[in-house]
């Protein structure tokens, strides 16, 4: 008798992204943070992030931020806009 073990199917990831400020002045530091879980991976505008964390950026003009959860199932996006 053979046994053999299937590994439950893999979810979505899920994420969220939030900034410290909606709305801030030219160069005005402002707080991303996010979260995802069940992701292997993740990025913001393009480039790794870890899973989990916050980073402050300055920006000079309105910007969107875009996260992107990944794993084997999927992926999800999660935007925020900070408006200069």
């Amino acid at each position: 008798m053979t046994v053999s073990a299937t590994p439950p199917p893999v979810g979505m990831p899920t994420a969220s992204l939030t900034a410290s400020a909606a709305t801030i002045q030219s160069g005005q530091p402002v707080t991303l943070t996010w979260g995802t879980t069940n992701a292997t991976s993740a990025t913001m505008n393009g480039s790794t992030v870890a899973l989990n964390g916050s980073q402050a950026y300055s920006p000079t003009a309105t910007t969107t931020y875009t996260l992107v959860a990944t794993n084997s199932a999927g992926s999800v996006t999660r935007t925020a806009t900070v408006t200069v």
